[in-house]
């Protein structure tokens, strides 16, 4: 490309120091990973966190695709490595196409369907509304980091619950000292008012302040915080999931 000011105009351009400015022969492919939870309980007819055998499957399938990337980054002299794939419009695209293409999937897809809020749950985590405390969720989760070299994440969508610095310290200690966990997040939610711009935490249709009903909520939408107003409908359906899982932050764990 020869604008300047193009997107990517970079490649295949040498730069003063006569390296290219993107070498694509050292650059690593990624390959992203959305809904394991939903292929295997297709498969086994269990989500990951239901029966050991669907867990155990899934570490297998993911163990597969981890070999496979070694395999053909050997064979074609390539850097591929699996990812966890934020996928904020993907998981949501990718079941809408599979409701339209295979209406089957019906029976796995999350969400409200009837209200276009389906989506696939991201990557290989455990299902947003799985019962599970977050102990377990981050104990089992975690055995997958190791096959994903690229990056992989675990949330604790704690709400408007505010965990003690005593209660946050000892599980990231613990996290640290007796799982594989890459990378754990503590996400709070937030509502702001555009009246008198109190933030406050959780997500309000009111200003605590001022009572005021012009605010607007903020949350993780997966690697970062954004506003619920510039999501798209699956993410909604995620959202509303994840208020009914058991992410609390205990004082002891």
């Amino acid at each position: 490309m020869a604008n300047s000011d193009g997107a990517l105009w970079e490649i295949g351009k040498i730069a003063e120091d006569g390296k290219p400015y993107v070498d694509l022969d050292k650059g690593t492919y990624l390959i992203g990973l959305i809904g394991l939870n939903e292929a295997v309980q297709y498969i086994s007819g269990d989500q990951l966190h239901e029966s050991e055998k669907a867990y155990k499957l899934g570490l297998k399938i993911v163990s597969f695709m981890s070999l496979k990337c070694e395999e053909y980054s050997e064979r074609f002299d390539l850097k591929l490595s699996l990812e966890e794939s934020p996928a904020e419009s993907a998981a949501g695209r990718l079941a809408k196409i599979d409701l339209q293409e295979f209406p089957d999937s019906k029976k796995v897809i999350k969400g409200n369907l009837e209200r276009d809020e389906s989506y696939y749950t991201n990557s290989i985590h455990f299902a947003a509304s799985a019962p599970l405390d977050l102990i377990t969720r981050i104990v089992k989760q975690s055995k997958f980091h190791p096959l994903i070299k690229s990056g992989a994440m675990i949330h604790a969508f704690v709400g408007e619950n505010r965990p003690s610095p005593e209660s946050i310290y000892n599980l990231i200690k613990k996290v640290w000292e007796n799982t594989q966990c890459s990378q754990l997040t503590i996400s709070p939610e937030f509502t702001i008012c555009n009246l008198c711009n109190k933030v406050s935490r959780g997500l309000k249709e009111n200003c605590n302040n001022c009572g005021s009903k012009d605010v607007y909520g903020i949350t993780r939408i997966v690697g970062y915080y954004s506003k619920i107003t510039n999501w798209n409908k699956n993410k909604i359906g995620e959202l509303k999931d994840r208020h009914s899982g058991n992410y609390k932050v205990r004082s002891q764990v």
